[in-house]
């Protein structure tokens, strides 16, 4: 679903990564700022523009913006070898970035009072630290699901377990586990009673699928699934939002919303910020606020083809699929450990190539 080359979808296909250490650009902070001004992370490409776009709607706050020249988490080892005095005043990041962050401690409660416009992003995003207390304000979403080419497919799916189905020979494109974290697999555990802690139930239902010859192509990204399923080689699969704008000129059915008993889970990471103790964080959560309001988080989603967290917020007919309220999230949302899922990654891709692929 993002535009942006350096984004949570390049974590979401290789896990590892996201834990990597790297360089950040140089963040200079010049102490000659008013106290209204503060310093600020942010992804490069169509993300700082919008968000630019959006500051420059607003005079209260001034902002030093510094670029992210890798992955989000790759400001974290930044950040602790200069606390308690980083130079960042506001934090962009994702579930894995503002998960460490709550971990350490780093990051300022959050609360209503502060960021009056929390009220209306569902509580199912909000992150909290050992104490208790929310970290983070959200400002995207994205949704990670199966779905289906309908006039390709022989019948109408409707749960996991027709992926089974021997009309389905030849028309899975199952992606390896380097591709969106595996969540393909942690939702064939929660199915059979697993989850990503005990994926067994998983391991048994894809050598089960392996064997039956339901899978006719194992995709390593989206391209491949993408160029697959367009292709009609295949008609279902597993992928995020990105699907949407590659795949909008075909009858798609997208299976977000489904009973969870039919097995078939989506999945759901965030975007968005942390203040950070010891600056300017009553500018930095004044700027926030303002941000996701339900006119900039719209504008600012739709802008980088993302998902607004504010549930006041208006989003197209063709992204109603991937858009959830707070019951929905509830009823239909699986959001894993992602700390856990990143640290498996390469033994779940190696588990992947001794067992599996020699099935197929």
């Amino acid at each position: 679903m993002f535009k942006n080359p350096v984004s949570r979808r390049k974590f979401l296909k290789d896990a590892a990564t996201a834990t990597a250490i790297g360089t950040l650009g140089s963040l200079v902070v010049d102490r000659a700022y008013a106290a209204d001004t503060i310093t600020a992370t942010e992804w490069g490409g169509n993300y700082i523009d919008e968000i630019q776009k959006i500051a420059a709607k607003q005079s209260d706050v001034k902002i030093n913006w510094q670029l992210y020249s890798g992955g989000a988490a790759l400001i974290l080892p930044k950040i602790k070898a200069t606390w308690p005095n980083p130079g960042i005043d506001l934090v962009a990041g994702w579930d894995l970035s503002m998960q460490a962050i709550a971990r350490e401690g780093w990051a300022e409660p959050v609360t209503v009072e502060k960021v009056p416009n929390l009220a209306d992003i569902p509580k199912k995003l909000l992150i909290k630290d050992g104490a208790g207390n929310v970290i983070n304000i959200p400002r995207t979403i994205s949704s990670i699901s199966w779905f289906y080419r309908e006039d390709k497919a022989p019948f109408e799916i409707s749960k996991i377990d027709d992926l089974l189905d021997p009309r389905l020979a030849g028309k899975i494109c199952f992606p390896a586990p380097s591709n969106n974290s595996n969540l393909q697999m942690v939702g064939l555990a929660l199915h059979r009673g697993g989850d990503e802690r005990n994926m067994e139930p998983a391991w048994d239902f894809v050598k089960e699928l392996a064997r039956s010859g339901n899978i006719g192509r194992v995709a390593t990204d989206d391209s491949d699934i993408n160029n697959s399923i367009s292709s009609g080689e295949t008609c279902i699969s597993f992928e995020g939002g990105g699907a949407l704008p590659v795949l909008r000129d075909f009858k798609i059915k997208y299976l977000t919303k489904m009973d969870p008993e039919s097995g078939f889970r989506t999945f759901l990471y965030q975007e968005g910020w942390c203040v950070l103790k010891g600056g300017h964080a009553d500018a930095a959560f004044k700027f926030a606020n303002f941000a996701i309001n339900a006119g900039n988080n719209e504008e600012f989603n739709r802008n980088i083809s993302g998902i607004p967290v504010n549930i006041k917020a208006k989003n197209s007919d063709e992204m109603r699929p991937f858009v959830f309220n707070s019951e929905e999230m509830d009823r239909y949302i699986y959001i894993p450990d992602w700390t856990y899922v990143s640290e498996q990654a390469n033994a779940w891709m190696k588990r992947w190539e001794q067992e599996v692929m020699p099935l197929l």
